[in-house]
C-alpha cells in the first residue's frame, strides 16, 4: 500500500522529525484497546465538528491505531476518506506502552480502570520494570503499581526488576547482600554509599556486610541464608576468582535445577553491568516464569493457533541449542578440541 506523504512532520522524543502520511480510513484497524469502554460518542462528535486535528499514531506492521481512536471515528463521522498518520514500527507490546503514554499525555483522559488495566498488561509483558517506571507510563502512583504486582500470582514473579536506570536489581534481600559483597571484594575502596546504591541496600547494611566478610563470615546472616556450617570449621574465607567460581558452581549444580542456575547468573556482575548481559538475564528470567506456568500458558493458546505456537516454541528451543553449542565450543581448550576431533 502506498501512503501519501504530507509536508508536515512532528518531532520524536529523540528530536528526529517524524513524517506524516495520508492513509485511507479503510486501511486502519481499531484493535489496540486502551479504553475498556471504547470511544466516547460525545467526544467523537465534538471532534467531528472541529477543524483539522493532529495526526493519529498507527502501528505500521498491523495498521492498528495506537493513539487517536476518537479522531479516527470523528473522521469517519464527517465523511472523510483519508486521515493524517504517524507510524510506529516497534514490536506490538512496546507499541502498546507508547499508546498508553500518548493517551495519558493528551486528549480525553483515561479512566482509573483504563490505566489500571493498561498497567496490568505492561506488567505482564515487562515484569522487570520497577514500580516507579511503570507508574510513570500508566499514570498511576508507584504504590498502586506495587499493589498490582503483589496481586499477581507469585509463581510468575521475576527474581529481578529492571529500573529506569537500566540496572537489574534482585527482589530478594539476601541477594542484595551478596551483590554488595561482590562489589566490596572487587572494589574494596568503594564508599558504603556507592556500594549501597549499586546493590540497592542502605549504607548501614553495606557496613554490616563489610564487617561480616572481613571476619570471614558469609554476607548473609546464617538464620536467613539457611546454609550449613563450613566443612573446614576454620571460619576462614577465601574468595576465589570470579571466573573459576562461576565454572565450579555451574558444574557442581544439578542441570535440572534451573531456578538455582538462573539465580546464580543474576549474581554475576559482568552480566548485570552490560546491555547484552542484562538482555540475557531478562530472557532467562522469562523462561523461568514460563517453566513455572507452562500448563497455564499452554491452556491459554486458542485451538487455531496451537500449531503456530508449537512451531515458534520449537524454533526458540533451536536458538537456545545453537547458543549452547557455541558456548561449549568457546569453552573448550586446545586439548578438549583435539579430543573432540579424534
Amino acid at each position: 500500500m502506498v501512503h501519501e506523504r504530507t509536508p508536515r512532520s512532528v518531532r520524536t522524543q529523540k528530536g528526529n522529525p517524524e513524517p506524516e502520511y495520508q492513509v485511507p480510513l479503510t486501511a486502519l484497524k481499531d484493535v489496540v484497546k486502551v479504553r475498556l469502554d471504547g470511544p466516547d460518542d460525545r467526544h467523537t462528535r465534538a471532534l467531528a465538528e472541529s477543524g483539522d486535528f493532529p495526526p493519529i499514531l498507527v502501528h505500521r506492521p498491523t495498521m492498528a491505531i495506537l493513539d487517536g481512536v476518537h479522531r479516527y471515528h470523528a473522521a469517519r463521522l464527517r465523511g472523510d476518506t483519508r486521515i493524517a498518520v504517524r507510524f510506529c514500527d516497534e514490536p506490538l507490546e512496546q507499541a502498546f506502552v507508547r499508546s498508553v503514554r500518548e493517551n495519558i499525555r493528551h486528549g480525553l483522559p483515561l479512566t482509573q480502570s483504563d490505566r489500571t488495566a493498561a498497567a496490568r498488561r505492561i506488567l505482564a509483558a515487562h515484569p522487570h520494570w520497577s514500580d516507579r517506571a511503570l507508574a510513570q507510563v500508566a499514570g498511576l502512583s508507584p504504590k498502586t503499581v506495587a499493589d498490582l504486582r503483589k496481586g499477581a500470582q507469585r509463581a510468575t514473579g521475576p527474581t529481578h526488576r529492571l529500573g529506569r536506570d537500566g540496572r537489574l536489581r534482585p527482589t530478594d534481600a539476601d541477594e542484595r547482600r551478596r551483590h554488595a559483597a561482590e562489589i566490596l571484594r572487587s572494589e574494596p575502596d568503594s564508599s558504603l554509599r556507592e556500594v549501597g546504591r549499586l546493590a540497592g541496600i542502605s549504607p548501614s547494611t553495606v557496613r554490616d556486610v563489610k564487617r561480616r566478610i572481613e571476619n570471614g563470615q558469609e554476607p548473609v546472616p546464617r538464620r536467613s541464608a539457611g546454609t550449613a556450617a563450613r566443612a573446614s570449621g576454620t571460619g576462614e574465607h577465601t574468595a576465589p576468582s570470579p571466573r573459576r567460581d562461576t565454572v565450579t558452581a555451574a558444574e557442581g549444580t544439578d542441570p535440572a535445577d534451573f531456578p538455582t542456575l538462573v539465580k546464580r547468573l543474576c549474581s554475576e556482575p559482568s552480566l548485570r553491568h552490560s546491555a547484552d548481559g542484562r538482555l540475557l538475564l531478562r530472557l532467562l528470567d522469562l523462561h523461568l516464569a514460563a517453566q513455572r506456568s507452562a500448563a497455564r500458558i499452554a491452556s491459554a493458546v486458542p485451538a487455531h493457533q496451537i500449531t503456530t505456537v508449537a512451531v515458534v516454541a520449537a524454533r526458540c528451543r533451536q536458538i537456545w541449542q545453537d547458543m549452547a553449542a557455541g558456548l561449549e565450543s568457546n569453552r573448550c581448550g586446545p586439548d578438549d578440541l583435539a579430543a573432540v576431533k579424534n
